[in-house]
């Protein structure tokens, strides 16, 4: 029964992601601020984008389909359903598979935040990804990227923490394969890659930190993560 629960979703985030593979979000409003690959933390007055069934399906208006979607997607095992609920119908998730890229237009956006996402593409989908990003900011705009930290990795490893470093660096999943961490970074690798593409001033901050709005509610995995802001020249 799991794995007919399983199939039903990669098959319809696989044919979402492929029908609204040329969609682009815009906002009306003169400073944007976008959330990629956001999961539940979400922002009002925030472009949130994810690709996850509930950000395909969740209702802003219809709590019903909410319940539905909250036991199938599984987030009653993190969630109460009324935080799930609440954050579906007050911020309004939009639905975009960041694999195939980012869904906003040339030099649209002012501030992009992503957390603990970048670690689920392979390195050549996050190359592109990072591209995509460059793309869609503003000049002078802004980025903050949080991942898990390899170099604190290596500092688990040194206390012979093996079992908890593997489980949390290196975590795979038999059900969903999104869900799997995929690459790895550290402050100077990234540091690099981003350079290539062309960012500027890249910082490591810490954790609530930086230049980026919203970091208060936004920052998650204070221990492990590496937080680094950087910007379109």
């Amino acid at each position: 029964m799991k794995k007919i629960k399983t199939l039903i979703i990669k098959t319809t985030i696989n044919s979402a992601s492929r029908l609204f593979k040329n969609l682009k979000y815009k906002d009306a409003s003169s400073f944007v601020k976008v959330n990629l690959g956001c999961g539940m933390k979400c922002l009002s007055g925030w472009i949130n984008i994810d690709g996850s069934l509930t950000s395909l399906f969740g209702s802003k208006k219809i709590s019903f389909i909410n319940k539905l979607l909250y036991r199938l997607a599984g987030s009653s095992d993190y969630y109460s359903f009324d935080h799930y609920n609440n954050v579906i119908q007050e911020n309004g998730l939009k639905f975009y598979n960041l694999k195939m890229g980012v869904p906003l237009h040339d030099n649209s956006t002012d501030i992009i935040y992503c957390s603990h996402f970048l670690e689920h593409l392979d390195k050549k989908d996050g190359q592109k990804f990072l591209e995509e990003c460059f793309r869609s900011l503003k000049s002078g705009g802004l980025m903050r990227i949080s991942i898990p930290d390899l170099d604190y990795a290596m500092q688990m490893y040194q206390r012979n923490e093996i079992e908890s470093m593997m489980g949390l660096f290196f975590y795979t999943s038999n059900d969903w394969d999104f869900a799997a961490h995929k690459y790895g970074y550290n402050y100077t690798h990234l540091k690099e890659i981003l350079e290539k593409i062309g960012f500027v001033k890249i910082n490591k901050m810490s954790y609530q930190n930086g230049e980026c709005p919203g970091i208060e509610y936004l920052d998650i995995y204070p221990e492990h993560s590496l937080f680094v802001e950087c910007r379109k020249k």
